[in-house]
């Protein structure tokens, strides 16, 4: 488990204002970065569900005021997403990246 904090800052749209992913602040003690990270990480009811609620609201979509089965949609992918990027990004080469299981 990597030790790292991280924080959901919004949406990413393309120009035609489809849902394209979510901005992430991550850090840990020593690293602080701003990632962007990909709708293909979660799973396609998510990410449907995620466009209409950019579609209807002028607001920012606050994943907290989500029902808790679409923020456990949400946070599990992601905190395993992270979690690889972390590994990658802020550690350098491990076994995750040359695809050997520790």
């Amino acid at each position: 488990m990597n030790k790292y904090a991280y924080q959901i800052q919004g949406a990413l749209e393309d120009p035609d204002g489809n849902f394209k992913g979510l901005r992430v602040l991550i850090c840990d003690l020593h690293n602080f970065e701003i990632v962007d990270v990909p709708a293909r990480v979660l799973d396609k009811e998510t990410i449907r569900y995620l466009a209409f609620r950019l579609n209807v609201t002028t607001d920012n979509i606050n994943i907290q005021a989500l029902p808790n089965e679409v923020q456990n949609r949400i946070r599990v992918p992601l905190g395993d997403w992270l979690d690889r990027w972390v590994l990658e990004n802020f550690y350098g080469d491990t076994c995750i990246t040359k695809g050997v299981n520790p």
